[in-house]
């Protein structure tokens, strides 16, 4: 009798404590998931963190991560790895007893070029809500954006282009300094022309057809072939404004990416989804030494119909 009682007191000393963990577990959350390189092979040794959070692991051999124990809420997925960079922060919600699978991709610091200030505007026929985000199919991501850009930007666009930006605000809790509340709706922070960023993405621009330029010819050159191409007084003078002093070289070679060589790199999806879009980048080249001739560009006709984006872009 009192060898049975003894069994069931080891009994239940050991199956509390794994009640509790089953408990504990219950009340949290896990988030796992995979990184790749440019070509799909898993990175090791990557450390994903969830930002502002001591939640963090290493990828092993497979690339593979966990990170169990997490109590529920929003975070934001940011990763870190020797000679790579990770594409855009993610953001997740983590639920009681939820696993969530989230696969990030790690690209080679090597592997990319710099896109400098695209701008992107909106011009729907009555004042919209819209939401744009960007994509890099083959590799890359943001490094500077204003406003912010974290999974896309959620912004109110009028007819004229002024765009009121939204975001979920956070402020900390009275008397808890480690905690944080954050606005259960977006709120607008503040009013842009246009949608700024920059990129890093492959080195995959076409340099077959284009214009060579003297330096003290690209004020009227990008004038009348931004017109050309369909821009505004308003765009285009936004672009001689910022990039005329920052083209100082005494000759270049002007390559035009359309939206058939910008898409595959850099992706640009807007909702609602507008019916005319305008895509430009120029990839400049300064002093180049070229030999032969440069096959003269096209300018295809673009009308402004509905509700329209246009964006303009360089890679120098």
């Amino acid at each position: 009798m009192r060898t049975e009682l003894r069994l069931r007191q080891i009994a239940a000393f050991v199956l509390l404590p794994l009640v509790l963990l089953a408990g504990c577990k219950e009340e949290t959350g896990t988030l796992i998931g995979v990184v790749t390189d440019d070509y799909g092979a898993p990175v090791a040794g990557a450390e994903i963190v969830l930002d502002g959070t001591d939640y963090e692991a290493k990828t092993d051999s497979d690339g593979r991560y966990a990170i169990p124990d997490i109590e529920p809420g929003s975070y934001t997925v940011t990763g870190n790895a020797p000679d790579y960079d990770f594409d855009l922060l993610h953001d997740v919600e983590i639920g009681k007893g939820e696993t969530v699978e989230l696969d990030l991709a790690a690209y080679s610091k090597d592997y990319l070029e710099p896109v400098r200030k695209p701008n992107v505007y909106l011009y729907p026929p009555q004042t919209t809500d819209a939401t744009v985000r960007l994509s890099f199919p083959k590799g890359g991501g943001v490094t500077v954006s204003e406003p912010l850009y974290l999974d896309g930007w959620k912004v109110e666009a009028t007819p004229e282009g002024f765009l009121t930006n939204y975001e979920y605000l956070t402020r900390d809790v009275p008397d808890d300094p480690d905690a944080t509340m954050y606005t259960v709706e977006p709120v607008p922070v503040g009013g842009y022309p246009y949608l700024f960023y920059e990129a890093d993405v492959p080195v995959e621009w076409q340099h077959e057809w284009g214009w060579l330029i003297e330096g003290a010819d690209l004020r009227d050159f990008f004038t009348k072939n931004l017109h050309d191409y369909g821009f505004t007084d308003r765009e285009i003078k936004d672009f001689l404004d910022y990039w005329e002093p920052r083209l100082t070289a005494a000759q270049y070679a002007v390559f035009p990416q359309l939206a058939a060589d910008i898409e595959p790199l850099i992706g640009l999806d807007v909702y609602p989804e507008p019916d005319s879009v305008l895509r430009l980048y120029y990839y400049l080249v300064a002093d180049p030494l070229l030999g032969g001739l440069l096959g003269e560009p096209k300018i295809p006709k673009f009308t402004r119909e509905g509700f329209t984006v246009v964006e303009w872009g360089v890679i120098l």
